[in-house]
């Protein structure tokens, strides 16, 4: 083992045992939590959306409900988008730790579990930096209120 697992207690090893499938767990947990907020709150703004263009087009708002359905709809995507980046933000810290942990069992370094190579790949590390799902997650849920928006306009 590395250095500084060899210095590591056992009552430091019994924590480190705990903590590694937590963080482990909590990396997959928050980043479907994400997917999930994107998925509840698209739908939502989807079904939104067609029963605003379906209504008839005799069906018109007057000034005071379009205000308050543009000011619903804007308050609902800034929630979802504030959940989503919550979650992200926790997700990263999570992969950071569990990385660090990883460092330290030395799944990283070549020759210490398999001959010749590392257990991980070395980008690994740094791969989640580059990450692009959460631009995804706010690009479906921004579009998707601008939609609705722009119906509620048409509509009024």
């Amino acid at each position: 083992m590395t250095e500084t697992t060899i210095r590591l207690s056992e009552e430091q090893l019994a924590v480190f045992r705990v903590l590694y499938p937590w963080y482990k767990e909590e990396v997959f947990r928050r980043r479907e939590q994400m997917m999930r907020l994107t998925a509840f709150g698209s739908a939502f703004l989807l079904l939104l959306l067609i029963t605003i263009l379906t209504l008839p087009p005799s069906s018109t708002f007057d000034p005071t409900i379009t205000v308050f359905a543009m000011t619903g709809t804007a308050l609902f995507a800034a929630l979802f988008v504030y959940l989503i980046l919550q979650q992200r933000d926790r997700h990263r810290v999570a992969k950071q730790t569990l990385i660090e942990m990883e460092q330290v069992m030395g799944l990283y370094e070549g020759d210490l579990y398999v001959v010749g190579k590392a257990l991980y790949p070395k980008d690994w590390q740094t791969a989640w930096l580059s990450d692009r799902s959460t631009t995804v997650y706010l690009t479906v849920v921004g579009t998707l209120t601008m939609l609705v928006m722009a119906a509620i306009v048409s509509k009024g």
